[in-house]
């Protein structure tokens, strides 16, 4: 059969030069599929101009929630052409009814284990049923080649490949879809799986999507061991207590790491109380960036504005905490309650949900009424603060502590803060999304698009 892998992107977030990460989803999938089919891949971010007349038998379609609808009116035109879809996901995981409604099958969760091959072959037996999952998680023990060579390297100035080496992550945030999706216990690849991915991948700079790379210390301290000869950089996702770990700072360092996405959250008393993701102090998160730094690697701070907690000050102390840290970049995000979260069902009970338009789900809008202020107040301080950390004086009066170790490190600084400053000066964000009177927020997708006549399987 032909196979076409589409990871979809409404027009308006599509990267034309800017840093975007390549997926790795799709080309795991392609890489679980037997080699009697012809697979293709095309993930629309990059501005990938999707031909619906192609020939084609399966079409797969991976969503989160932002890019949903988008992958629903795909889906259309592919049904409408008679195509056989399946969706797979973090938002078909969490939304399967709403997705099998645009599609034939829905892969509820991962797809190891033979499960997508099941799907392939209920597709040539004519007994494709509608959902698919497995009893449990699976092992991750069998290493998958990814179809590397089916997607795009270049993420804005980097050659860049996305990698894993496990799923899964214990701190149960009640804004996040991983422990519903990927569960709450992580589960690790060998290593030998992992140094033979890192071996085959042609990039001399790695992503690792993990959500907490360094959680195991004993499997990092491995890992980077064995990482030091293979000469990658790299960035990962980690929690600021490593800096208890001079052992371990030292040898991601050798391994090639250039710093870490840290999710600090909240640096307000009660949002450093209530997650336990970082130290208890404002002061201590401080003196760990700054710890951080004098071992060679930035720190990616991401903050979340528009928690129940939250009040006007937030502002006023997460700018006090980027001026004092001087962090390398600011990850700043608007509270989004996504499906398969204990946010979103708090919020759709409330009626603080502003819009059913998963479109605007990015954590990158103000969709919701928060707790503590008014939703103006909170559009207006999340962007007020943006304009100040993606200024040119911020930007360049961080960036001393980061651009002095190499040109890659330099770039990759610069890179990240004018990404994140275009992106801010393109408007997108800078107004609440809310529905209009006449259309209520009921999450009916249906009210967006339209779903065609399904196929019939004969």
């Amino acid at each position: 059969m032909k196979i076409l892998l589409i990871s979809p992107c409404p027009d308006n977030n599509q990267r034309h030069d800017s840093m975007a990460i390549p997926q790795l989803t799709l080309s795991l999938i392609a890489g679980l599929t037997p080699e009697e089919h012809e697979v293709k891949i095309i993930e629309e971010v990059f501005n990938e101009v999707i031909d619906f007349d192609q020939e084609v038998d399966v079409v797969g379609i991976s969503i989160m929630t932002q890019t949903a609808i988008r992958g629903y009116e795909i889906a259309n035109e592919f049904k409408k052409r008679d195509k056989t879809v399946v969706f797979g996901g973090i938002h078909a995981t969490v939304m399967p009814k709403e997705a099998i409604m645009y599609g034939d099958a829905v892969v509820i969760g991962e797809a190891e284990n033979g499960l997508w091959e099941q799907v392939l072959n209920d597709i040539e037996t004519f007994s494709l049923k509608e959902f698919y999952k497995l009893d449990k998680y699976p092992e991750l023990n069998r290493y998958v080649a990814p179809r590397r060579d089916l997607v795009r390297k270049v993420a804005g100035k980097f050659k860049i490949a996305p990698i894993e080496t496990g799923r899964g992550c214990p701190y149960k945030c009640d804004f996040c879809t991983v422990p519903t999706s990927f569960g709450s216990k992580q589960r690790h690849k060998t290593i030998e799986c992992i140094i033979k991915d890192i071996e085959s991948i042609e990039e001399k700079f790695l992503f690792f999507l993990d959500d907490n790379i360094t959680i195991n210390k004993k499997f990092s301290r491995e890992l980077f061991e064995r990482m030091i000869s293979l000469k990658k950089g790299w960035v990962g996702q980690a929690s600021i207590n490593i800096v208890n770990d001079k052992e371990l700072m030292k040898l991601a360092r050798k391994s090639g790491c250039k710093g870490f996405l840290i999710g600090f959250e909240s640096m307000t008393d009660t949002g450093l109380n209530k997650y336990r993701k970082t130290f208890a102090s404002f002061d201590r998160n401080v003196e760990a960036i700054k710890t951080l730094q004098d071992n060679g690697l930035m720190t990616m701070a991401s903050l979340v504005f528009g928690l129940d907690d939250d009040d006007k000050q937030v502002f006023d102390t997460a700018y006090k905490f980027i001026e004092k840290a001087k962090p390398a970049f600011l990850q700043a995000c608007a509270l989004t309650p996504y499906p398969g979260t204990q946010v979103f069902e708090k919020m759709k009970q409330e009626n603080r949900i502003l819009t059913d338009d998963w479109r605007q789900f990015d954590a990158k809008k103000v969709i919701i009424s928060p707790s503590n202020m008014t939703a103006d107040e909170l559009q207006e301080g999340y962007s007020h603060i943006k304009d100040r950390v993606y200024s040119h004086r911020s930007i360049l009066s961080r960036a001393i502590p980061h651009i002095s170790s190499s040109v890659a490190e330099t770039i990759l600084y610069f890179s990240l803060n004018y990404g994140a400053r275009k992106w801010h000066k393109t408007g997108l964000t800078s107004k609440i999304y809310r529905n209009s009177d006449d259309m209520p927020v009921d999450f009916d997708v249906t009210k967006y698009v339209k779903p065609v006549k399904k196929l019939v399987l004969a």
